[in-house]
């Protein structure tokens, strides 16, 4: 929350006028995306098919760039970059080989050791495609020692047909926890879980115990740390993909790791159903129909309501929950951050359920009904919800994967000083996201196998940086939330060989939650490998120079600054 002493520095004349001139540019903006959707409409063949447009850019060609981005440059172009510089790379090969392995999944970090996990359950370029026989995926260990030549060196592999699609490190506790999750293949029931190691030896990591879900599969996780018992650990997991199974927020317990007590049955569980089904029928006719220009069959009739991803406020009171077609809305977790006695499940049978104060996790507002919901009419998922250290604001994200999905997804700005009721605040978006982009020949066509969905953040109080698909990766600053400013992009050249790409892409997929360690920003790109980048442009006196820093954990969390002017770094 804000401070009193922010609250009035927003009151101030000089700052007022200031927000009065960049309304008259938003007003702006809004006039060039209007005008882009009405050329969108009428930019249609004889047959329905989008025919050629004139595409619609930002007028701004420099940043900062008020709610719409830099349209990204051809492929044959890259790299696009303004306000990174490119400190490290690695192409990140296969054990023993030399080029770029591809399918790349998370990161983390624990002294000089950087880990980069798999988005499929076997060592790419091997299996059935390759005529040979499925290898199991491996973590890549990158010595990290030297950030200008990061090098692969060492790997452990994980479970066969499960990948390991999101990991977190402890590092003052040497810990590594893996979380995989089955792929076709597998009998039900395997390779559904948490794997935790030691890694006292970072490039030895040992597994000591494992959580296991059975046949439910994990797909995100938030790691909260007890900041009064620095020994106690919460995992948030998120229940997606498959056959759904409610509850689809689980969280376990994690005593002393790596080797400490821990236990596959969850703490404390969370579910709108049934009062929100986690399937319910929808109509098509309820969504855009610029949201399905290249696949005009394809709007669902299914709406699936169970959780994508969540995050956790510093002390353990509050998850930020993203919920796939449900929208976004505000757990109450106090009594089990606390270590109070509290009910264990929480079920929404109906507006009443969620106001009984002993429950371990309950809805902020308990109307089943109020939540942020944008789909339909819009096509995306939602994905992420990240609270602004020190700030009332809520950085929430859309996700639409896909290459024949143009628009895709943008990010929203949310008011959450009133917890039990949040307000939109404002967008941000890259050209790519405009529905009138959404045509043959231009940015959005399918035939450039591309995607441009905002991912994972890294959020600091007036900053931030977001892992965007063949957008690459891009800074905002929101030091005035009302109107997001895009102040960098990196857009790296593509690799020439891979082992494997990505949907069979030749393009960027920056996908990985940024971290910043000691000053630099370390993210992976699932194609092309690992960027180390530091940035200099607006607030980059911001960005801590030592320490590591991410926003999948609260223990790793920026630290929370006033909204001052911040300065460029040379």
């Amino acid at each position: 929350m804000e401070t009193q002493g922010e609250r009035m520095h927003h009151g101030t004349g000089g700052l007022w006028l200031l927000v009065a001139h960049l309304r008259w540019l938003s007003l702006l903006l809004v006039a060039v995306v209007g005008l882009g959707e009405a050329r969108a409409q009428q930019a249609m063949s004889g047959s329905g098919r989008p025919a050629s447009s004139r595409l619609v850019d930002t007028p701004f060609k420099k940043a900062p760039r008020p709610i719409i981005g830099a349209m990204r440059v051809p492929r044959e172009s890259l790299p696009q970059i303004e306000n990174f510089q490119l400190m490290g790379y690695s192409p990140l090969p296969n054990p023993g080989g030399t080029i770029a392995r591809g399918l790349n999944g998370p990161i983390g970090i624990s002294g000089n050791c950087l880990y980069v996990g798999s988005r499929v359950g076997r060592r790419p370029g091997t299996g059935p495609a390759f005529g040979t026989p499925a290898l199991p995926p491996d973590v890549l260990i990158v010595d990290i020692s030297n950030p200008r030549k990061p090098t692969v060196v060492g790997s452990f592999p994980t479970l066969l047909n499960a990948t390991s699609r999101e990991l977190r490190t402890i590092p003052d506790a040497n810990t590594l926890i893996i979380m995989n999750f089955r792929e076709t293949g597998l009998d039900p029931g395997e390779g559904n879980n948490y794997q935790i190691y030691d890694i006292t030896d970072c490039r030895r990591p040992v597994l000591k115990q494992t959580i296991s879900l059975g046949q439910d599969r994990p797909h995100e996780f938030f790691l909260w740390r007890d900041p009064k018992e620095r020994t106690r650990f919460l995992i948030y997991s998120s229940i997606h993909l498959g056959e759904v199974h409610e509850p689809s927020v689980r969280v376990f317990e994690l005593l002393s790791p790596p080797s400490g007590p821990v236990s596959s049955t969850p703490v404390a569980t969370f579910t709108l159903a049934p009062a929100v089904p986690h399937q319910e029928p929808v109509a098509p006719s309820e969504y855009r129909d610029d949201h399905f220009i290249f696949d005009p069959g394809g709007k669902p009739s299914v709406q699936r309501n169970n959780v994508h991803s969540m995050s956790v406020s510093p002390d353990g009171s509050r998850v930020y929950v993203a919920n796939i077609h449900a929208g976004y809305y505000i757990l109450d977790s106090t009594r089990l951050a606390q270590k109070l006695p509290c009910k264990r499940d929480t079920v929404t049978e109906d507006e009443r359920s969620n106001t009984d104060p002993n429950l371990c996790l309950r809805k902020l507002n308990p109307d089943p009904k109020a939540r942020i919901d944008m789909t339909p009419p819009y096509g995306w998922t939602e994905h992420s919800a990240y609270a602004v250290p020190g700030r009332p604001y809520l950085l929430v994200s859309g996700e639409r994967n896909g290459t024949d999905t143009c628009p895709w997804s943008v990010g929203t700005i949310l008011d959450i000083s009133n917890e039990k009721a949040p307000q939109f605040v404002s967008r941000y978006l890259v050209p790519e996201n405009l529905e009138a982009n959404c045509f043959v020949g231009g940015p959005g066509d399918p035939a450039l196998r591309r995607e441009f969905s905002p991912h994972q953040q890294l959020v600091f109080s007036n900053l931030f940086f977001i892992s965007w698909y063949s957008a690459g990766l891009r800074a905002w600053d929101i030091a005035n939330p009302v109107l997001p400013m895009e102040v960098g992009v990196f857009v790296p050249r593509p690799a020439e060989q891979i082992v494997e790409r990505f949907r069979d892409s030749p393009d960027v997929w920056m996908w990985s939650h940024p971290l910043l360690y000691n000053g630099y920003i370390y993210v992976a790109d699932v194609n092309n490998g690992l960027y180390v980048l530091r940035y200099k442009g607006p607030r980059c006196d911001e960005v801590p120079k030592l320490g590591l820093f991410m926003s999948n954990t609260n223990f790793q969390l920026p630290p929370a600054q006033p909204p001052g002017a911040g300065h460029a770094c040379p």
